[in-house]
């Protein structure tokens, strides 16, 4: 299955050139629609998930960290698990700060294509590299996230559309052995941290070849406690292989404990 992911600050163009290049390729699209399915299968408020794709977490807006991290998890583990599936076009879902290290996952960029920037367009784009950052550490406006960045001032929709397709075809981007495995791995590290989010903080799971690893970190009087709940939650994830939990001392709270 090959993937293509857009990405863009022009909502309108994007979904035209996406959805039109899945229409040239005969590829199935997954797009910001699938934030309602998303939502209904993990039992998640609709309009706090749309909010939490587009702002950071805010006492002002009701979205406390631990939620909006939780928020964010559901979308990529759900959007990760369709990745596997198809030939797929996606867009609208951040994948593309989520989904790296992939080969046959091209990545693309659309810049420009509405005329003069705005000082509301330069307040859009800080918004959402404020929320890019806080959300998976990375500028979305990075263009050395893309493989492919297109300049809609110059080029028109439909010759990006060409020029998409006619790259997704090199072989630098079919489905490799390899390259499946990547996106397995991250698929299945997307699930487990999902799980124990449900209850859990201070959590970062990575996967390779099968194998699950937990970090944490917390008080060293709830490590033998803590380390017993991510074994046991995660050990019921649906295709876990072997997993490994490492704990690191939380020196803050430690520190503050030792004060008192």
């Amino acid at each position: 299955m090959s993937v293509l992911l857009f990405a863009s600050e022009n909502q309108e163009l994007e979904d035209k050139i996406a959805q039109e290049t899945a229409t040239h390729l005969g590829y199935k699209t997954l797009n910001h629609t699938f934030l309602d399915e998303i939502a209904q299968q993990y039992e998640l408020d609709p309009s706090k998930l749309r909010e939490a794709m587009v702002s950071p977490p805010s006492i002002l807006r009701r979205m406390p960290s631990k939620l909006w991290d939780y928020y964010l998890s559901c979308v990529e583990t759900a959007v990760l698990d369709r990745l596997l599936a198809d030939d797929l076009v996606c867009w609208g879902l951040g994948a593309h700060l989520y989904v790296l290290v992939v080969s046959h996952v091209l990545k693309v960029r659309l810049v420009g294509g509405d005329g003069s920037v705005s000082m509301t367009d330069t307040k859009k784009e800080r918004r959402r590299e404020k929320w890019s950052v806080a959300a998976w550490q990375r500028r979305e406006a990075d263009p050395r996230l893309y493989d492919l960045v297109i300049n809609l001032d110059q080029i028109k929709p439909d010759e990006a559309v060409t020029t998409v397709a006619a790259t997704v075809g090199y072989p630098r981007f079919k489905p490799m052995t390899y390259s499946i495995s990547n996106l397995t791995d991250r698929a299945m590290a997307a699930k487990v941290k999902n799980v124990l989010l449900k209850t859990l903080t201070d959590i970062h799971v990575h996967a390779q070849n099968g194998t699950v690893v937990v970090t944490t970190s917390c008080l060293k009087r709830e490590k033998t406690k803590k380390i017993a709940a991510i074994k046991e939650i995660a050990g019921k994830v649906e295709g876990m292989g072997y997993l490994e939990v490492h704990w690191n001392v939380d020196p803050v709270n430690e520190a503050a404990l030792s004060n008192r």
